[in-house]
C-alpha cells in the first residue's frame, strides 16, 4: 500500500521519492520532447561535435561532495542525437517513443515508488528516483559507448566516474577503469587482462603450457581463492579454457576471511609440481556462510561479509609475480563512507589491487546494472592496450574508445546512472545510505539479541552482525534444553527440526506480505536459517522496531515449533521405520511382478502355438 498522510486541505502529501519523482519527470519530459523534436528540423544537426579536450572544459565533470540538484541539459546538448534522420554511423538509431514514454514513466512511478519507499526516509538518503531519470535519459539517446564519436558524452562519464571511484580506493591519479554488464563481468575481464597481461602469447598461439610446449613461459596456469569467494571465478576459468581444477580453495580464519599463511603454503606447493600461479582473487564482503561448532547445532560458523586481508595478500601475490583482484562486488562500496573508511580496515590496502570490482547497483541503490571493474595501471588503457585486436574498421586509435578493451563490442552507457546520482546526492550522500544500512543491520542484530536474552526462542547465527546479512534461528525452549542434553547423541533430529520450523516462518512471514525475508542453508549441514539482508534507504533503525511489534510471528508458532521439537525423535524414527517397509514392499511387489510377467509371457507362449497348430491343420484339411 501507499504510505501517506493528508495535509490540512484533506489532500494527500507524496512520499519523499514519489514527490522527488513529481519535479524530476516534467522537467526531464520537457527536455526530451524537445530534443526529440530538433531532431527532425531541417537544419538540426547529429551532433554538436568538440574534441575530448574541449568537450572536458564544456561539461561539468566534477564529482560533487554534496548534490547539487538534476543536471542533463549539457548531457544532451552534446550527446549524439540517434533520432536524427542522417545518423547513418551504426548499425542502430533512435528508439521508439513506446520505449522511454515520460508520461508511462510518471505512472509507474505514481504506483511503485510511493509503495516501496516511505515518509520516514530522510531527505539525505539517496534513492531510486534519480536512477529512474538515468534510464530514462539512456533510453532516449540510445546510444552506445564503445567507441567516443558516437558517444563523447557518456564516454567522458565514464572515464570520470571510473577514476572518482579509483580515489576513494587510494588509487590516486592513475586510477580509472571500465563498467561491465554485471559483477561476473568484471571478474572474467580481470582473470582475462590478467593473463594477457603476465602471458601474452596466450592471445595469440593459445593456452599450450609446459611440458606440452617445452618452450612456454608458464606452466599449468592456476587460480587462487577463498573457499568463501564467489562462483564466477570458478565460471571464468571455465570459460577461458583454464579448467576448474586449476581453481584452488584457500581455507578462511575464523572471521571468515582468506588466510594469508594458508595461501602462500597452497602457492608454494603448486610451485614445486612446476604449475604456475597467476591469480589470487581477494574477496571484499563475502555472501557465504559456512560452518562445521555451534552451540547448539555442532557447527563452527564462518560469517557472511567477512573482508578479506588485501594488504597482507598483496605482498604474497607480488612475490610469487600473480596478479591481485579484489571482488567487492557486494562489499567495495563502501568507500563511499568516510566512517566506514577512517574506523574499518575493510579496504586497507584496495590501491595495491591489480583489479577491484564494484557493484553500486547492489548497496547504493544504482538501477541494475552498473558494475565497474578498476585498476590503478593507468585505469582504461591497461584494458585496450591488453586486450585489443586492432579492429580498424571500428577503432581508429582514439584513446578514448572504451569497447576496445572489453570483449564484447555494444556497451550500455551504465556510467551515466552513478554519475547523476552522485550529481545529485553527492559522495556524502552516497556515503550516509552506507552508514544507514550498516545502523540499520546493527539495530536488527540487537532486536534479535534481545529476544534470546528474553527467552523468547531466537538464535543469532553469528553474533554480532559482520556486515549487512542479519541471520538467525528460531529455536522453541524445549526443543532448546533437548539440544543442550543429546545434541551430541542425535544433532541430526535437531538440524531437522530447526530446519522445518525456519521454513515455516520463512513461508508464513512471507505470505503476510509485510516483509519478504529469505532463508538459506548452512554449507557444512542441512540446517536452515533465516536470512536478512538490510541496504533499503526506506529502513531506517526506529521502522524496524516498529514493523517488529506491529508484524509478529504467526501466533499459531511457539506452539508449533514445540509440538514439532517434542515429537522430532519419534518423526524421525517413524521415518526411517517407514523408509525401510517401502523399500521391502517395493522389493516384494518387484518379486511378485517378475513373476505375473513370466506367467503371461507362457501363456502367450501357449496360445500362439495353439493358433499355429490350428491353422496348420485347417490348411492341411482344405487340401486334402
Amino acid at each position: 500500500m501507499s504510505i501517506s498522510f493528508p495535509n490540512r486541505t484533506g489532500k494527500k502529501l507524496l512520499s519523499h521519492d514519489a514527490t522527488e519523482l513529481n519535479i524530476l519527470l516534467p522537467r526531464m519530459q520537457k527536455l526530451l520532447v524537445e530534443y526529440v523534436d530538433s531532431a527532425h528540423k531541417p537544419d538540426s544537426l547529429v551532433v554538436d561535435y568538440r574534441s575530448p579536450e574541449e568537450l572536458k572544459t564544456l561539461l561539468d565533470l566534477a564529482l560533487p561532495e554534496n548534490g547539487l540538484g538534476m543536471e542533463g541539459e549539457e548531457a544532451l546538448k552534446y550527446s549524439v542525437n540517434s533520432w536524427n534522420p542522417r545518423f547513418m554511423d551504426k548499425l542502430y538509431a533512435g528508439t521508439t517513443p513506446i520505449g522511454m514514454d515520460p508520461r508511462m514513466v510518471r505512472i509507474v512511478a505514481r504506483n511503485c515508488v510511493s509503495i516501496l519507499h516511505n515518509l520516514i526516509c530522510d531527505s539525505n538518503f539517496p534513492s531510486l528516483s534519480k536512477g529512474v531519470i538515468s534510464e530514462l535519459l539512456i533510453a532516449a539517446l540510445n546510444t552506445n559507448t564503445h567507441v567516443y564519436h558516437v558517444s563523447p558524452v557518456f564516454t567522458l562519464m565514464e572515464m570520470e566516474v571510473t577514476k572518482a571511484v579509483g580515489k576513494l580506493l587510494g588509487m590516486g591519479e592513475n586510477g580509472g577503469g571500465l563498467l561491465c554488464p554485471g559483477g561476473s563481468a568484471s571478474n572474467q575481464l580481470a582473470l582475462i587482462t590478467a593473463r594477457n597481461y603476465l602471458y601474452p602469447t596466450t592471445k595469440t598461439k593459445g593456452y599450450i603450457p609446459r611440458p606440452y610446449d617445452p618452450n612456454a613461459a608458464y606452466g599449468r596456469l592456476m587460480v587462487f581463492t577463498s573457499e568463501h569467494g564467489h562462483y564466477s571465478v570458478e565460471k571464468a576459468v571455465m570459460l577461458m579454457g583454464l579448467g576448474t581444477e586449476n581453481v584452488v580453495k584457500v581455507k578462511v580464519d575464523g572471521e571468515g576471511r582468506m588466510s594469508v599463511d594458508e595461501l602462500e603454503r597452497l602457492i608454494q606447493e603448486s610451485i614445486e609440481r612446476g604449475e604456475t600461479p597467476f591469480f589470487v582473487n581477494a574477496t571484499a564482503g563475502t555472501t557465504v556462510l559456512v560452518g562445521l561448532t555451534h552451540l547448539y547445532l555442532s557447527v563452527d560458523l564462518e560469517p557472511q561479509g567477512a573482508f578479506d586481508p588485501i594488504r597482507a595478500l598483496s605482498a604474497v601475490a607480488k612475490n610469487y609475480n600473480c596478479w591481485l583482484h579484489v571482488d567487492g562486488s557486494w562489499g567495495g562500496t563502501v568507500a563511499f563512507s568516510e566512517n566506514v573508511m577512517k574506523e574499518k580496515d575493510w579496504l586497507d590496502g584496495s590501491e595495491l589491487a591489480d583489479t577491484f570490482t564494484m557493484n553500486p547497483h547492489k548497496l547504493l541503490g544504482v538501477p541494475l546494472q552498473c558494475s565497474l571493474l578498476l585498476t590503478p595501471h593507468s585505469g582504461h588503457h591497461l584494458f585496450s592496450t591488453t586486450n585489443s585486436l586492432h579492429a580498424s574498421y571500428l577503432f581508429h586509435g582514439n584513446p578514448h574508445d572504451l569497447g576496445d578493451g572489453t570483449m564484447g563490442c555494444g556497451r550500455r552507457p551504465d556510467a551515466a546512472k552513478l554519475f547523476l546520482g552522485w550529481k545529485w546526492y553527492g559522495r556524502a550522500g552516497y556515503g550516509a545510505r552506507v552508514d544507514h544500512a550498516l545502523a540499520a543491520a546493527t539495530e536488527l542484530t540487537d532486536l534479535v539479541r534481545t529476544k534470546a536474552e528474553d527467552g523468547k526462542g531466537f538464535e543469532l547465527v553469528v553474533d554480532p552482525t559482520p556486515f549487512l546479512q542479519v541471520c538467525f534461528w528460531f529455536i522453541p525452549p524445549a526443543l532448546r534444553a533437548k539440544m543442550g542434553e543429546k545434541r551430541v547423541k542425535a544433532g541430526e533430529v535437531y538440524v531437522e527440526a530447526v530446519s522445518r520450523i525456519t521454513k515455516v516462518i520463512h513461508a508464513k512471514v512471507n505470505e503476510s506480505g509485510e516483509f519478504l525475508i529469505e532463508y538459506a542453508p548452512l554449507s557444512a549441514l542441512s540446517s536452515k536459517f533465516v536470512k536478512n539482508v538490510l541496504h533499503s534507504p526506506s529502513c531506517v533503525p526506529s521502522f524496524l522496531s516498529v514493523k517488529c511489534s506491529l508484524v509478529p510471528l504467526p501466533p499459531e508458532m511457539p506452539a508449533f515449533a514445540s509440538r514439532l521439537s517434542r515429537s522430532s525423535f519419534s518423526s524421525f524414527r517413524r521415518t526411517r521405520r517407514t523408509r525401510r517397509t517401502r523399500r521391502s514392499h517395493r522389493s516384494r511387489r518387484t518379486r511378485r511382478t517378475r513373476r505375473t510377467r513370466r506367467t503371461r509371457r507362457a501363456r502367450r507362449t501357449r496360445r500362439t502355438r495353439r493358433t499355429r497348430r490350428f491353422a496348420f491343420s485347417s490348411f492341411l484339411f482344405t487340401i486334402l
